[in-house]
């Protein structure tokens, strides 16, 4: 019963997503006009900058991943296949004690991308290099079910470490509201992969402890994970 409940929450979240496209891309032509004023404040993402918070989340919560999927089942979010894969992997780790996680959200222009697209990679240097951090994986669920308020048509692509799906896809996670019901789906991770300049990502302000700032963006599976492709 609990795997036919979970194949129509997938089809019916992939409908939904389909839905919300059109959502999105109306959304994204505004906020474009918003980042080009952002730009003129003349970020220097050359040398680290100060950046206000955003948003406080605390991890550890919610005690692993099944707890995390019956608290958005609860809420009714809506889980992307992808992200649910990614959500059950032994890569994905979870905080065994409370942390607190001080958030901040740039766009991709923000950080000082000046053509229509780019990679991830670039995105996550220029992010680097201003001084913020990616974040913890655990950010993209946890941040989810306490960011109930998020904006019709917002995206917020979580900057973290890619975590690869059963078929071995780089993937992070995005927090999305296209009308249909708030959403937490996986987009493409690989280092190549195009960004928009008017994208907008999640980063972790950095703390005294280093949190998950990753130094490449690469996901080598472990042995049991090629051998093993069930969900744990």
């Amino acid at each position: 019963m609990q795997r036919k409940s979970r194949s129509a929450r997938r089809l019916r979240t992939s409908l939904l997503m389909c839905l919300g496209l059109a959502v999105s891309l109306s959304t994204a032509l505004a906020q474009d006009k918003a980042i080009l004023g952002a730009q003129s404040s003349g970020l220097n993402v050359n040398k680290p900058a100060h950046f206000p918070i955003w948003r406080t989340i605390t991890l550890g919560t919610y005690k692993g991943v099944d707890d995390y999927r019956d608290a958005m089942d609860l809420a009714r979010i809506k889980i992307g296949d992808a992200a649910d894969e990614i959500l059950g992997r032994p890569a994905f780790p979870y905080a065994k004690m409370k942390t607190d996680v001080e958030l901040a959200v740039l766009s991709a222009a923000e950080l000082g991308v000046e053509s229509d697209e780019s990679s991830l990679l670039e995105v996550y240097e220029r992010a680097r290099q201003a001084g913020l951090e990616l974040c913890p994986a655990e950010v993209g669920p946890q941040l989810r079910l306490d960011y109930r308020s998020q904006p019709l048509g917002e995206a917020l692509d979580i900057a973290m470490e890619p975590v690869a799906t059963y078929r071995g896809d780089p993937t992070i996670l995005t927090l999305v509201n296209w009308g249909t019901g708030l959403l937490l789906i996986g987009r493409d991770g690989r280092s190549e992969s195009k960004v928009n300049r008017i994208s907008r990502f999640v980063f972790a302000l950095p703390t005294n402890g280093r949190l998950e700032a990753m130094r490449e963006l690469q996901v080598v599976p472990t042995s049991s994970e090629q051998t093993n492709p069930a969900r744990r």
